[in-house]
C-alpha cells in the first residue's frame, strides 16, 4: 500500500440518495428531504467512526442517456450540505449516469476529495446500453479544473454490466492505472467469492494505487478481505430493518453495525 493510501480512511460509506423528482418515480422526493436523508445517514456513519463517504443518485432510474444540468445542480446542492455538516470528512461523489466531466466539476465545486467512475477503460454493456471508457475525459477535465487533488477511483468490470471484450482483469487494471492514470482501482464481484478471486488476480501486479472493495463488505466477509483490500465501500452492511424514523426521515443504518465493521477493518 502506498503512503497516501494508508492515510485515506479504510471505510467509505456509500450514501444512496432518495429518488429525485427528475426520476419521475411515484415515490420521488423534494430536494430538502433528500438532503435531510443524506445528512441523517452521514451522521450515523460519522458517529460510528467512519470518516469518508460518497453520495450517489442510485435511485434515479432508468438512467438518462447523458448527465443533464438538473442532475448537476441537484447533486451540487446535496454535496455542499454534506461538506458544510462534515468539514473534516473525506467526501466523494458518484453519478449513475455515465460521464467524467460533470462528477469532477461537482467534486471541485463542493470541495470533495474523490470521484468514483464506473466504466473508466474499455467498454461495457449495461442496462442503459453500451458504455465506453471515460479516462481521457476525466484526465482532461481534472487538468483544466486545476484539480489534481481530486482522486479518480475507477471501477474495473463493474458488476452491473458485462465487458464488450473480456480483456483479462489484471491487464484492464494495469491499463486503468498506466493508460488512464487512475488513483485507485475498485473491484466488485457479483458474490464475495468472485470478489476474492478478483483481488487474488490483481494483487500480484503490485500496482502503485490502492485496491478498493466496491461492494459486498460484511461482518462475515471482512476476514477474507481485510488483507486483500486497502479500502472498503459499504452500504448494505450498515442496514438494519425496522429502525424508527428520525424527524420523519426513514432510517436504514444502525450505528452499532457501523462501529462493528469499522473495528474489523482496522
Amino acid at each position: 500500500m502506498t503512503t497516501e493510501a494508508a492515510k485515506f480512511p479504510k471505510i467509505i460509506a456509500a450514501l444512496h440518495l432518495l429518488p429525485s423528482r427528475e426520476s419521475f418515480r411515484p415515490d420521488a422526493q423534494p430536494l430538502n428531504r433528500i438532503i435531510d436523508h443524506a445528512l441523517t445517514h452521514a451522521q450515523i456513519a460519522y458517529d460510528g467512526g467512519v470518516r469518508a463517504f460518497y453520495f450517489q443518485d442510485v435511485n434515479d432510474v432508468p438512467l438518462a442517456p447523458q448527465i443533464y444540468e438538473h442532475t448537476v445542480s441537484h447533486m451540487t446542492a446535496v454535496g455542499k450540505e454534506l461538506r458544510r455538516a462534515f468539514p473534516d470528512a473525506t467526501l466523494g461523489i458518484c453519478l449513475m449516469q455515465h460521464g467524467a466531466k460533470e462528477p469532477l466539476e461537482i467534486a471541485n465545486a463542493i470541495g470533495a476529495q474523490f470521484v468514483r467512475l464506473k466504466v473508466y477503460v474499455g467498454a461495457m454493456v449495461k442496462a442503459e446500453g453500451v458504455v465506453n471508457g471515460c479516462a481521457y475525459e476525466a484526465i482532461r477535465t481534472r487538468h483544466h479544473l486545476n484539480a489534481e487533488h481530486i482522486k479518480i477511483f475507477a471501477d474495473v468490470y463493474d458488476r452491473l454490466g458485462e465487458p464488450v471484450a473480456a480483456i483479462p482483469l489484471p491487464e484492464m487494471c494495469r491499463q486503468a492505472v498506466d493508460f488512464g492514470r487512475a488513483d485507485g482501482i475498485i473491484l466488485t464481484g457479483r458474490s464475495p467469492e468472485q470478489s476474492i478471486r478478483m483481488f487474488d488476480e490483481v494483487k500480484p501486479l503490485k500496482l502503485p494505487v490502492p485496491l478498493i472493495l466496491g461492494g459486498g463488505a460484511s461482518v462475515q466477509a471482512m476476514k477474507f478481505f481485510v488483507n486483500r483490500a486497502d479500502h472498503f465501500i459499504v452500504h448494505a452492511a450498515f442496514i438494519r430493518r425496522g429502525l424508527p424514523a428520525k424527524n420523519g426521515i426513514p432510517v436504514e443504518w444502525d450505528v452499532n453495525l457501523v462501529k462493528e465493521l469499522v473495528a474489523l477493518a482496522k
